[in-house]
């Protein structure tokens, strides 16, 4: 009798395992089916719209094996009439952060291909607020839509990384601290200035309760050689943030003459003499 007991037990050792790895398989794919239909471009925009950000996708669909992907993916200013968008991705994946989920913060992590390079971003709440860490890798700059006076262009490779932290997306109570850089920058002012080749640019940032500070920005191997440093006090509407930089111009001997429009433009001629900027961003003072 007692054998008997036994090989039925035993006979219903792999039934039972099945039934556990069924219920598995249906907690994994119910998972991964409830993340890759959350609404991911409407809870960004959520989370951006204090700082005047909102993101639109043409199309969302399952990522495997966990998460969504976005297509068609622009993300634009709702302070600006500006038709065109400030980022535009063909293809944006977002998953959950695993590293954040084992720390009991879970947050998601963006994959985005954007303009030839590609762009990695964490947000997960942090205390009061959300912590948003992301790093660039060679971003193609004349592909971008940020200079929008007419004829300004820009060209180069723009790589780098930050770790930030932000209060309901409030940049004036934000803080943390960026690092970038580029290869082969070009900027093109318009005007009927000629383009200015800036060659290696490197510059690293701090944010402190909404006091940006350009702890260094250089550049090197161009036409035209640029060093600042100084503060922007940010506020909602950008173009209100408060400027105090300083910045020294060395144009090598060959760029003096082609640069000499520009040059007859400013307070001095460059030189060890500093510039200052100062006064609201959307209409700076020039000393």
């Amino acid at each position: 009798m007692s054998d008997r007991f036994a090989r039925a037990a035993a006979d219903s050792t792999p039934s039972r395992f099945v039934k556990f790895a069924y219920a598995a398989v249906g907690l994994v794919v119910f998972g991964a089916v409830l993340i890759s239909n959350y609404p991911y471009s409407a809870s960004l925009t959520k989370i951006l719209a204090p700082m005047g950000l909102a993101v639109s996708s043409a199309g969302q669909s399952i990522a495997f094996p966990f998460g969504a992907e976005l297509t068609g993916v622009r993300l634009t200013s709702t302070r600006s009439n500006a038709a065109s968008p400030l980022i535009e991705s063909p293809a944006v994946r977002i998953t959950p952060s695993i590293i954040s989920l084992l720390m009991f913060h879970p947050g998601v992590r963006v994959n985005a291909s954007i303009y030839d390079g590609v762009m990695n971003v964490t947000l997960r709440p942090s205390g009061n607020g959300t912590a948003i860490d992301f790093d660039l890798d060679a971003v193609n700059l004349a592909r971008q839509h940020l200079l929008a006076t007419p004829g300004a262009a820009a060209a180069g490779l723009l790589s780098g990384r930050a770790d930030l932290w932000m209060s309901g997306g409030d940049l004036e109570s934000g803080s943390g601290s960026a690092e970038l850089s580029a290869n082969g920058l070009e900027v093109a002012p318009g005007g009927g200035i000629p383009a200015i080749r800036l060659g290696q640019a490197h510059a690293r940032f701090k944010l402190d309760g909404g006091k940006l500070t350009i702890q260094e920005l250089k550049t090197t191997g161009g036409d035209l050689s640029v060093s600042a440093s100084g503060t922007i006090l940010l506020a909602q509407d950008p173009s209100q943030s408060t400027v105090d930089v300083q910045f020294t111009l060395a144009p090598s001997p060959a760029a003096s003459s082609q640069l000499a429009i520009l040059f007859a433009a400013l307070p001095h001629p460059p030189g060890p003499r500093p510039y200052q900027l100062s006064g609201a961003l959307g209409a700076p003072r020039l000393s």
